[in-house]
């Protein structure tokens, strides 16, 4: 638990400096509707990476984790050496790709008006093209943290990188330009630096051995039969999932033009952040199920799991309730009134992750279980649901359609996950669901109604001061709900207390030990 306590409080810094990123960040680059459309989809290009290893990565950190738990470590780095490899192909084919469009922007973005937006689009993606072997370095170095439950070394360096990306974003946009390319050149840099620095401190602090990964970094035949049978499963899982998340600002691109991206880019943005935020919650817990995998406690696995879901759950619903029903007070504050028509979209995109308490622990655990055909058909629903609904109603209700349709299909797969949590875990439907959710009760009408009574009070002008006041807002409403929490569910205070209690113990000692 000790681990844990780290990982999440450099999370929680994590956390807040990417909030800095995003929020000030931010309103600069949209101060330009049609720039930030091209820049929304650069970022969406980027996002791509994460799924070019079409599910070796995902399996391999399955395994990887397994044998670190067993202390296998001459396995454990030739599992990271083949799926590093693997994860390598295919991002220099990706790269290959990005580097041909950086020639043909209008492929991608449809009505560049002008000869400064076609350059500015075709350097992006050139640097995009450029950088994409890091980003391979990157996710190499974050599965050796990671596997050890030290995520919290690595990040502390990307805190720094952040931390320098905001600063010099002041400096970039201070004199009303607009150098787009040079900020996403510099913060490529950035992140390159991070990665090489996470490498030094993989070799200092664990002693890993780096040469005997790059003798492992290549194809091996006994691994990849190894990681076949997870690894299929992780390509069908990474094309939903693409099909789901990441594919909506191309089509939007190409049938409504990079205005109308920008409007919806608003919303995509905030998406993007609760999913990278609930990403990085839930994070650890990969590694922690393998372990019990790893050593077939199948027990620890189900009670760990159950307490998981009573600690997410306060996390993930209180503050996606609380954003959505104030979204506009933000949007106002944040990127001004010009972006009043992303208001509705936006709030329908952060409601998508209600369930992600349910959904992301669930598909964690699925996962080690190796339960192929669950996994097919939850993640199969997503897609499925969603362009089908897009197809029907797109002539009807426009771009709202792609909001509308994310938060559709997630609801269908929160009630499928539950039913299967049920029948893996032995379960009674009911009696787990009304267990589970009436704690949250009293905290949630504590949300709803005091945002509704209140959020009239809060500004609506563009500024810092408006913004910090709208976080302080939030930040007061949810940790008024989890308090309210913490009296109402047994689970959540017990462990709670179990986590804390020595903590103030040993500052207790210290403290009398000073004073004697």
């Amino acid at each position: 638990m000790k681990q844990f306590l780290k990982i999440y409080l450099w999370q929680f810094i994590s956390i807040l400096f990417n909030f800095a990123a995003i929020f000030v960040v931010t309103p600069y680059l949209s101060s330009n509707q049609t720039i930030y459309g091209i820049y929304t989809l650069i970022v969406a290009a980027y996002m791509f990476l994460s799924y070019a290893d079409f599910g070796f990565l995902g399996a391999g950190m399955k395994f990887a984790s397994e044998c670190y738990a067993r202390k296998d470590l001459k396995q454990e780095i030739k599992i990271i050496g083949f799926t590093g490899f693997i994860f390598l192909v295919f991002v220099l084919v990706y790269a290959l790709g990005v580097f041909f469009l950086s020639f043909k922007p209008e492929i991608l973005v449809k009505s560049l008006a002008n000869a400064e937006e076609r350059s500015i689009a075709s350097n992006l993606l050139l640097i995009l093209a450029l950088f994409c072997p890091v980003f391979v370095m990157q996710r190499i170095v974050q599965i050796i943290f990671a596997v050890r439950l030290r995520d919290y070394v690595f990040q502390r360096i990307f805190i720094v990188a952040n931390a320098i990306k905001i600063v010099f974003a002041m400096i970039f946009f201070s004199h009303k330009s607009y150098p787009i390319v040079g900020y996403f050149l510099f913060s490529q840099i950035c992140t390159l630096i991070a990665v090489l620095l996470g490498l030094y401190l993989a070799k200092k602090r664990f002693g890993y051995n780096f040469k005997l990964f790059f003798g492992y970094f290549k194809f091996s035949k006994e691994i990849y039969e190894k990681t076949k049978k997870l690894a299929f499963v992780s390509i069908f899982l990474t094309l939903c999932w693409i099909l789901y998340y990441e594919l909506d600002p191309f089509v939007i691109s190409r049938l409504l033009g990079a205005k109308q991206l920008a409007i919806f880019a608003i919303g995509f943005t905030l998406m993007e952040y609760f999913r990278g935020v609930f990403g990085i919650i839930f994070s650890p817990f990969t590694a922690k199920f393998n372990h019990f995998v790893g050593l077939k406690d199948f027990n620890g696995l189900h009670v760990f799991f159950n307490k998981v879901l009573v600690l997410a759950l306060p996390l993930t619903v209180f503050p996606v309730l609380a954003v959505s029903i104030t979204i506009k007070n933000f949007i106002f504050c944040w990127v001004g009134n010009q972006y009043a028509d992303s208001v509705p979209i936006a709030q329908v995109l952060v409601l998508s992750f209600l369930f992600s308490f349910l959904s992301s622990p669930t598909g964690i655990l699925i996962m080690a279980y190796e339960r192929a055909k669950l996994l097919y058909i939850t993640n199969a629903l997503l897609p499925i649901i969603y362009w089908l609904g897009v197809f029907i109603a797109f002539k009807f209700i426009g771009l709202q359609v792609f909001a509308d349709f994310k938060v559709a299909a997630f609801f269908v797969v929160a009630i499928v996950y539950l039913n299967i949590i049920v029948k893996l875990l032995k379960l009674k439907f009911w009696p787990f669901l009304w267990k589970l959710v009436s704690p949250a009760i009293l905290p949630i009408l504590f949300i709803v109604s005091a945002t509704l009574l209140t959020k009239s009070y809060l500004p609506l002008e563009k500024n810092k001061i408006n913004l910090l006041v709208y976080f302080i807002y939030n930040g007061i409403i949810i940790l008024f709900a989890i308090i309210a929490y913490y009296f109402s569910c047994f689970e959540y205070r017990k462990s709670m207390n179990s986590i804390f209690a020595p903590i103030f113990n040993k500052i207790s000692e210290r403290n009398s030990k000073k004073y004697r």
